[in-house]
C-alpha cells in the first residue's frame, strides 16, 4: 500500500517521525510494518526478544489507548508482543483521501507480552520520572494506569489474540513469517 509517516510524540516536547509500511488500513485499525531500533533490548528468560534490526508489525486501533507490535526476531521468528499506552491515534488524511501521517503520543508505560501470555510491563520508570517532571498530569497518570491494567486482563483472559486474529481475518493479512523476511 505504500509508505506512511508517523509522529510519535513523547512528554513533555520530544517528537520522532518514522517512515514505516502501510500493510492494511480501515476505520479501526491501521496495521504497519517498519524494522526497529529500540532504546534497549529487551531480555526474557535469558532470551532477546526485541533489538535492533528486529521487525515489527503494528496493530494501531483508532479509539483505544494502546497499541500493539508483534515483534519478530533475526531469524524472523515471532518472539512476542510489545504494546504502547499511548493517546488515541490522530490521522491525517491527504487530498486524495488517502493516510498521509499518523500521530500518536507515548504515555512511557508499556507491556511485553510473551508467547506464552506471560507478561512484564515495562518503563515505569520513565512513567514516574515523566509524572515527577510534570510531564504526564495526574488525570493522564490515572488513564495510562486504567489503560495498562485493562490491557493485563485481556491479556490474561487471551483476548488480546482474539483481537488481532479479528484483524488478520478482515483484512487478509500474508503469513507474517514469510512477509517479514522480505521486509528491509
Amino acid at each position: 500500500m505504500g509508505l506512511v509517516t508517523l509522529t510519535y510524540k513523547r512528554p513533555p516536547d520530544r517528537v520522532n517521525y518514522f517512515q514505516q509500511e502501510l500493510l492494511y488500513l480501515d476505520d479501526d485499525v491501521i496495521v504497519t510494518s517498519q524494522r526497529v531500533n529500540p532504546s534497549s533490548p529487551i531480555i526474557q528468560n535469558g532470551e532477546t526478544v526485541l533489538a535492533d534490526n528486529f521487525a515489527a508489525v503494528w496493530f494501531v486501533f483508532t479509539g483505544l489507548w494502546y497499541d500493539v507490535g508483534k515483534i519478530y526476531n533475526l531469524n524472523n521468528e515471532w518472539t512476542g508482543y510489545y504494546c504502547d499506552i499511548m493517546k488515541p491515534v490522530k490521522r491525517r488524511i491527504n487530498t486524495a483521501g488517502e493516510l498521509d501521517c499518523f500521530e500518536i503520543t507515548d504515555l512511557f508505560l508499556d507491556l511485553w507480552v510473551n508467547p506464552d501470555g506471560s507478561y512484564e510491563i515495562q518503563d515505569e520508570d520513565e512513567f514516574e520520572e515523566a509524572i515527577q517532571n510534570g510531564a504526564i498530569d495526574t488525570e493522564l497518570e490515572i488513564k495510562a494506569r486504567e489503560i495498562l491494567d485493562a490491557l493485563i486482563d485481556k491479556v490474561e483472559e487471551g483476548h488480546l489474540d482474539s483481537l488481532l486474529q479479528e484483524v488478520f481475518d478482515r483484512a487478509r493479512l500474508p503469513d507474517l513469517q514469510d512477509y517479514v523476511e522480505k521486509l528491509l
